[in-house]
């Protein structure tokens, strides 16, 4: 018998550019959370905009554990298919969006989110694919590593970066 809820808050961005606030805060364009079917603010993170209200969505993700040496973890995401997510996979599937899901661990039986609650795992990634079918829609959600905005070295490589040098 377990003597904690576990709930999951999800928070989208459709570009990784415009993540935070004017106060420095992190202000999600949509905030969805699977527990509570009233509307709750994600009181025990400081970094987010506490004016924030996360709507109750039935989704599980599935993928925060650890993995061995250094493997990267997908975190695969099953949403029920509302219209609207439909629509939100499809313009994040093309765009540099990010996904980032928080883990929680609260005493059970309470009604409504504890700003006491134990952060579990977190994890920020984008969707790189989606399924679709009429009830579900699953995303694959990897690292926040931009496919599309590919990283570069900030020095171009010359003969004189390589080799072996010797100080005399």
């Amino acid at each position: 018998m377990a003597d904690f809820d576990i709930l999951t808050f999800l928070e989208y961005y459709p570009d990784k550019s415009n993540v935070l606030d004017s106060n420095g805060k992190r202000s999600p364009i949509l905030a969805y959370q699977n527990f509570y079917q009233l509307k709750q603010n994600l009181t025990a993170d400081t970094a987010i905009d506490q004016n924030i209200e996360f709507s109750y969505l039935a989704f599980d993700a599935i993928g925060f554990a650890s993995t061995e040496a250094s493997d990267i973890n997908t975190l695969t995401v099953n949403i029920a298919a509302t219209a609207s997510i439909v629509d939100l996979t499809d313009t994040a599937l093309t765009g540099d969006s990010l996904v980032i899901a928080s883990l929680y661990l609260q005493s059970i039986g309470q009604n409504q989110f504890s700003n006491s609650a134990s952060l579990v795992c977190r994890y920020n990634g984008t969707i790189d694919n989606a399924n679709i079918n009429d009830t579900t829609v699953t995303w694959s959600v990897t690292p926040a590593i931009s496919k599309q905005k590919a990283q570069v070295p900030t020095r171009r490589i010359s003969s004189d970066l390589l080799g072996r040098f010797i100080a005399t």
